[in-house]
């Protein structure tokens, strides 16, 4: 319905069965009478005036003769769009509907019709008609017979009525819709602040739960933690539990670079772990100090995160110095473990060589040409080398220095461990070494290294019960990023590829994956622990390497161990060519030794090559001769271990006398000596050079060299036959 039609509908519908009241209804309500009303005429009389022409309203008239009839016109005028504004409705209408039943249906269809209901006689009253209709806001009467003036006012009150409540509707819808709107908006609006309130406490309560978390895993942390500037490394939060292992106060630790926890390593240590480490972010094996100057054994774990806005590193760190003096005696007594595989071999090997000394001996009493004197005299200097070879391998595999990181060259510790297995492995097994002269030297401890050899040649042995060939292999590999990502978490970069292969009974594909497991093992009750392998991976992985297998049943099996190599230090250590024996030029040199053999032997050899040489047996001899010696003693070479005074009180008594005396120690304890107090008492002292016993005379003469001629500044050194 447009708003033209609510402002300007005239229509009138008339309902009534007499046509007469028809006639005058448009004779009233026509456009077309000119003649002026009553009303008018009564107008100008009034206020005596003359009689003006007034503009009449055009009404729209339809006609109705019953009330069905009437009822049809309605509806017909909704369908069209074009309803009509009132009705006027005669009471009486036989046969059909009276006006008050007429009105009924009409408002049915036209609710908001104005009704003028016209009577001659009082057929129902006012209150009957308003309880039968309940529509008295728009319902008239009109008596009969009526006037025209009062026709033509309800006629135009009624229709500008019907308007006014069309526009007041209409209105009403759009301050309804209007009202929607704002009620959309405002629920909209309202949904929106209840779902930021429950954000906005959704995330207080994970702040809140966040803290809880912070302060249980961070602050209430059972292990040492801190978070480090990423660049610099400066400590910029710690927990409770660091402050209490390290003795630091948190401002300490605020002021301080996490390096400064550090105990500081040699050059080959730092350049190792640098290496092979370069962004921390798995386990790795570092020494601390803590503030009363104690060292402590830790294993670091460190994640890169994000703290204030800057990039950092999250730092635990775990006191393992209990766990690795437990892995250094678990270790030991697997090495004691191989040492007895070992032994009945070693101990066949020993006699073997003893025998042509004796025998040797024997022919140099006698009168011997000058040629057999010379061949034996090789005999006996070959075979106690040999033996001094194999007892310096006992001591080195059964009691060496664990956690020791040194270049290694991995070509002779295949020879040696070749050696050693090959005198005592059963002789149907066949023995092969493959390693090329260029090898790159590993950085790692020796002892271990041999353990883990051993440990994979018993295990080879064991597989072979019949004979077959065992092969120990070293080529140099460089591991790149792909190969590195597939055995993660190892860098790429140089290593040294070690391979034992058999070709004994192989292992089943079910139980590979459970070979390294600790105390697995397919052998007999009483003939295996099941921890060979189990220690062979602990000493591959805390020296930043791997290990894999391959193996066919009845074919063989290899195993693979990839450990980081230094081309560098091979660089550096390339061997010169051969060169003359160093001589002296008439130092004086002070013999100290219990056992006289060696006092006696050593003293001619000095004295061929152009030393001066005093002698003693025991500490308090020494001391007395290196006082009242007519010449001034240039150096010392003393035994460690003798009766009474010792060679640690006796260098400590000849730096009393003469703190710039030049001093050699030396022991049948070979390298096992050190690491050891007696070997920390030595350096404190200033010795630069250690000898271990058996050595030759090329060791000692050019021991000597260096200390009298060159004046090398080095460190304590560990010089082996």
């Amino acid at each position: 319905m447009t708003n033209s039609l609510t402002e300007t509908n005239h229509r009138i519908l008339v309902i009534d069965d007499n046509r007469a009241i028809h006639d005058d209804f448009r004779k009233i309500l026509s456009s077309s009478a000119q003649a002026t009303t009553g009303l008018e005429d009564a107008e100008a009389a009034l206020f005596d005036e003359p009689t003006r022409a007034v503009k009449r309203t055009n009404f729209e008239l339809d006609s109705a003769y019953q009330g069905q009839e009437g009822l049809a016109l309605a509806e017909q005028a909704v369908k069209e769009g074009r309803p009509y504004a009132v009705a006027f409705v005669d009471v009486r209408m036989p046969p059909g509907w009276d006006g008050v039943e007429t009105a009924a249906k009409l408002w049915e269809a036209c609710p908001d019709l104005q009704i003028v209901i016209c009577t001659a006689y009082s057929d129902y009253s006012w209150d009957d008609m308003s309880a039968r209709l309940n529509h008295s806001d728009q319902l008239l009467i009109l008596k009969k017979p009526f006037d025209s003036v009062e026709v033509l006012q309800l006629a135009n009150a009624l229709t500008k009525k019907w308007g006014l409540h069309q526009q007041a509707r209409l209105k009403l819808d759009t301050l309804e819709k209007l009202v929607q709107e704002r009620t959309q908006v405002l629920q909209s609006t309202n949904a929106a602040l209840e779902s930021e309130m429950t954000a906005r406490q959704l995330v207080t309560e994970n702040l809140r739960q966040s803290e809880e978390r912070y302060q249980l895993l961070f602050s209430k942390n059972p292990l040492p933690m801190w978070v480090q500037d990423g660049q610099t490394r400066a400590i910029l939060a710690v927990n409770e539990t660091a402050i209490q292992e390290y003795g630091f106060t948190l401002a300490d630790f605020l002021a301080m670079n996490a390096q400064q926890l550090c105990v500081p390593v040699d050059a080959l240590g730092s350049s190792f772990q640098a290496g092979t480490a370069p962004e921390v972010s798995a386990s790795a094996p570092t020494r601390h100090r803590r503030r009363d100057g104690s060292v402590m054994d830790v294993e670091i774990i460190s994640r890169p995160i994000v703290f204030d806005g800057h990039p950092a590193q999250l730092v635990l760190a775990n006191n393992v110095t209990e766990k690795k003096k437990l892995e250094a005696q678990f270790l030991r007594s697997q090495r004691m473990e191989g040492i007895g595989t070992l032994a009945t071999g070693m101990a066949h090997d020993l006699n073997n060589i003893l025998a042509p000394i004796l025998m040797s001996a024997g022919l140099l009493r006698g009168e011997t040409e000058p040629a057999e004197r010379e061949l034996a005299a090789d005999r006996i200097e070959s075979s106690v080398k040999r033996g001094a070879e194999i007892i310096q391998q006992v001591l080195t595999f059964g009691r060496g220095v664990s956690g020791e990181r040194v270049a290694v060259n991995p070509g002779e510790v295949l020879r040696e461990l070749s050696r050693i297995i090959g005198q005592t492995f059963s002789k149907d097994l066949a023995i092969g070494v493959e390693a090329p002269a260029n090898l790159w030297p590993l950085i790692g401890d020796k002892t271990q290294i041999h353990q883990i050899l051993l440990n994979l040649c018993i295990n080879s042995r064991d597989a072979m019960p019949n004979g077959g060939k065992l092969t120990l292999r070293a080529d140099n590999f460089i591991m790149d990023e792909a190969f590195a990502a597939n055995h993660a978490p190892i860098p790429p970069g140089p290593y040294v590829r070690l391979e034992v292969t058999d070709t004994g009974e192989g292992i089943p594909a079910a139980n590979l994956t459970k070979i390294f497991d600790p105390f697995f093992t397919t052998k007999e009750f009483g003939k295996g622990t099941g921890l060979g392998l189990s220690t062979v991976l602990g000493i591959v992985k805390s020296h930043h390497g791997i290990i894999t297998v391959s193996s066919e049943v009845g074919r063989g099996s290899t195993f693979t161990v990839y450990l980081p190599a230094s081309p560098a230090v091979a660089r550096k250590s390339m061997a010169s060519g051969a060169h003359e024996l160093p001589r002296g030029k008439g130092q004086t040199i002070l013999l100290v030794d219990d056992e006289t053999n060696i006092v006696s032997a050593t003293r001619s050899m000095l004295e061929q090559h152009g030393y001066k040489v005093c002698a003693a047996n025991q500490g308090r001899e020494a001391i007395n001769v290196f006082t009242k010696n007519e010449r001034p003693v240039d150096l010392v070479v003393t035994d460690i271990m003798m009766p009474g005074m010792d060679g640690i009180a006796l260098v400590q008594a000849l730096r009393g006398i003469d703190p710039r005396v030049k001093i050699i120690a030396s022991s049948g304890l070979g390298k096992d000596l050190a690491g050891s107090p007696r070997a920390r008492e030595l350096e404190s002292l200033g010795i630069k050079a250690f000898l271990a016993k058996p050595y030759t005379a090329e060791k000692l003469l050019t021991a000597l060299h260096e200390l009298l001629d060159v004046q090398k500044p080095a460190a304590m050194e560990l010089m082996h036959a």
